[in-house]
């Protein structure tokens, strides 16, 4: 279903028969407008159930450029520690970052974009829910030429860069550490079997993980 566009000063605009800009200043009961004009834009705004874009408005102010983020959740360390690396890099190059959680959940991280890019931030970083099969929401991003960065958790790493660290090679060590300490049953406890993270983990281990790994 899908909700309805929200009411903007174009709209409240054309039923008044005036500008955007006369609605704008009639809405903050500017001098050069008229009282009747703007009780009448005000009455008007809250049958309508207009509401101010504080974005919109904070690019009007110059704020500082936005980068969005979507994670699945923010209460690991590992996540937190990823948010705290991105928020210190933003900042020093004059962006600020908005959080947003998809909390391990398809629909979640689907609404999560749409609302990034409804907010118009100049990029977005992203890791996948485990829920996520389907990647049209991420596709979509390149036709409308908004920026994407996926990381951990990665998908069509043909059309966007990705940030992953060699958690395959690091799941070999760890087993081979297991192993030369007589361990002989290893058992693997990982994702949703079609993360590309779980994937390739899997992939190390289904090979002769007796042998010495080699180092890179």
């Amino acid at each position: 279903m899908i909700k309805p566009k929200p009411i903007s000063l174009k709209d409240i605009a054309e039923v008044l028969g005036v500008s955007v800009p006369t609605v704008s200043r009639a809405l903050k009961n500017s001098p050069e407008i008229s009282l009747e004009l703007c009780a009448k834009a005000q009455k008007l705004a809250k049958e309508m159930n207009y509401r101010p874009n504080p974005f919109a408005l904070s690019l009007r102010k110059n704020a500082p450029r936005t980068i969005g983020v979507i994670v699945p959740d923010i209460v690991t360390h590992f996540f937190a520690s990823i948010l705290n690396g991105i928020e210190n890099t933003a900042i020093a190059n004059g962006y600020f970052i908005i959080i947003t959680t998809s909390h391990e959940s398809y629909e979640y991280e689907k609404r999560n974009i749409q609302n990034l890019v409804n907010m118009r931030v100049e990029g977005i970083i992203a890791c996948l829910s485990q829920e996520t099969t389907d990647y049209s929401h991420f596709s979509a991003l390149k036709d409308i030429n908004m920026p994407l960065i996926l990381f951990d958790r990665v998908c069509l790493t043909e059309q966007f860069s990705s940030v992953v660290a060699d958690g395959a090679y690091s799941a070999l060590m760890a087993t081979q550490h297991l192993l030369d300490n007589g361990s002989r049953r290893v058992a693997f406890i990982g994702g949703a079997n079609h993360l590309d993270i779980v994937k390739k983990k899997k992939a190390w281990l289904s090979g002769d993980i007796t042998q010495q790994p080699h180092s890179h």
